[in-house]
């Protein structure tokens, strides 16, 4: 399996943390094509296709919330799958609801959309690449930047923060640093991030890892450059978000 990321335009950086494609090949016949979920701190749209680029035929879609659960499911029904994700604090601009709702949640963009998540289906369906569907999901996004019914500028800053300290920081100072009681913190935390800010703070750091693990030599080196300074507790980890050790998820996943 090939993965690729492409990075948003410039307008919606601050809302979309990318764009991906995941191929299988065809010609190969293969003894285990699994599509491997991870825990992850972004909202995805996901799009289905089966057959060669220039001839593909549109099989599902679907939105998957932000979670803290792993699985998989069997990729031999299709070939290709085309997605963005959407940092989970920007739900509010995009969708007029609290990020909490889509917690865990697997739904057709239908369902969340109504009408406008048909379209954006028949628009995608009918696209000939992944240059084109980025455009429409682009336009859609775009268009859908309007001010939100829920904003909470405090959090959506703590939010980012956690990011940008990749997920190593300690929660109760941060908590402090925005004068609210922790238990105020942790639920107005939850309503924009999906998760309480421990766990939130555990995935981003698990991402990062993903993200940058092949700058580095080694894995145990990857794990130290990501926060993780004690080996036994980066595998706990890992096989809690992933399902399995790192070396057995990287050689079944092909990630």
């Amino acid at each position: 399996m090939s993965y690729t990321i492409i990075p948003p335009c410039e307008e919606l950086k601050d809302f979309i943390s990318h764009f991906w494609v995941a191929e299988w090949d065809e010609s190969v016949q293969y003894t285990d094509s699994t599509y491997y979920l991870t825990a992850n701190s972004v909202t995805e749209f996901v799009f289905a296709f089966r057959g060669k680029s220039h001839q593909q035929e549109f099989l599902f879609s679907s939105v998957q919330g932000q979670t803290s659960h792993h699985g998989q499911f069997l990729a031999g029904n299709f070939f290709t799958m085309f997605g963005v994700s959407l940092f989970s604090y920007t739900v509010p601009f995009f969708f007029h609801l609290p990020a909490s709702e889509l917690n865990n949640q697997f739904m057709s963009p239908e369902t969340l959309l109504g009408k406008q998540g048909r379209i954006v289906n028949e628009r995608i369906a009918a696209a000939t690449g992944t240059s084109e569907r980025i455009q429409i999901l682009t336009e859609f996004f775009k268009s859908q930047l309007t001010k939100p019914k829920f904003e909470d500028k405090l959090i959506t800053k703590a939010i980012q923060y956690v990011k940008n300290q990749n997920g190593n920081l300690n929660i109760a100072v941060l908590s402090s640093d925005t004068c609210l009681s922790q238990k105020q913190f942790e639920r107005r935390f939850k309503a924009y991030s999906g998760f309480n800010p421990k766990l939130y703070a555990r995935i981003i750091r698990f991402e990062h890892f993903l993200k940058h693990r092949t700058r580095y030599s080694t894995l145990t080196e990857a794990a130290c450059a990501s926060g993780y300074y004690d080996q036994a507790h980066f595998i706990h980890e890992f096989k809690t978000f992933a399902g399995f050790s790192p070396n057995k998820f990287f050689a079944l996943s092909g990630y």
